[in-house]
């Protein structure tokens, strides 16, 4: 890759960066799924976690990885409506996200589903599925 290619696909990961930021400034989206599992303890699961999972919450997570997907996004390594994960042990939190292209270098990310991980209980993902870890 050269420098004027290098150069343009640092523009393009800014350009995704952005139009992250603003779609997850004033809206999550989320399926009835991921709506269903944000409550961890009435699952039934006998598991210490922090709860409910706010759409606060949900945006601050999806920010914590905003410069991961970009550039992810800007170089083909996640595809148009095939899910991806986040996850953190450090907030015991992981989500599959379904990216969809919008137009240009817009697109939306759909919260397909959300999980509470502890030591004992993980977020079960495909073996080649794009997984981003902090």
């Amino acid at each position: 890759m050269n420098i004027q290619e290098l150069l343009l696909l640092e523009k393009r990961i800014a350009q995704i960066s952005t139009n992250i930021e603003v779609l997850f400034a004033f809206e999550v989206i989320k399926t009835k799924h991921a709506e269903d599992r944000s409550d961890f303890s009435k699952r039934g699961l006998d598991v210490e976690t922090y709860g409910h999972i706010s759409n606060k919450e949900m945006s601050e997570f999806v920010n914590l990885f905003k410069n991961d997907i970009a550039e992810a996004l800007a170089t083909g390594e996640i595809d148009d409506q095939v899910p991806f994960v986040i996850r953190s042990r450090d907030w015991q939190l992981s989500m599959a996200i379904v990216p969809e292209f919008v137009q240009g270098s817009y697109w939306k990310l759909i919260i397909k589903t959300v999980f509470r991980e502890t030591d004992d209980y993980q977020l079960k993902v495909g073996s080649d599925q794009v997984v981003f870890e902090k």
